[in-house]
């Protein structure tokens, strides 16, 4: 039996600001209209309480963040 397998549909964008992975056209934590669709690297911060790079970085909330923007 084959599989066939879909494509996503949502289109993933980074907003500039604070460099939030979304989905939509704004930015769901800060508000910005201000998004790039073209990024390097991939953080997903589970704990922003418990980690470090959270810390470094600001980020105060959990979910997928870009390492840079291009």
């Amino acid at each position: 039996m084959r599989v066939k397998l879909k494509q996503a549909s949502v289109r993933e964008r980074v907003c500039r600001n604070c460099k939030r992975i979304v989905s939509g056209d704004t930015c769901d934590l800060c508000g910005s209209t201000n998004l790039a669709s073209t990024y390097q690297g991939l953080l997903i911060i589970i704990k922003p309480e418990l980690s470090e790079i959270a810390a470094l970085l600001n980020i105060k909330k959990e979910g997928y963040y870009a390492v840079k923007i291009k």
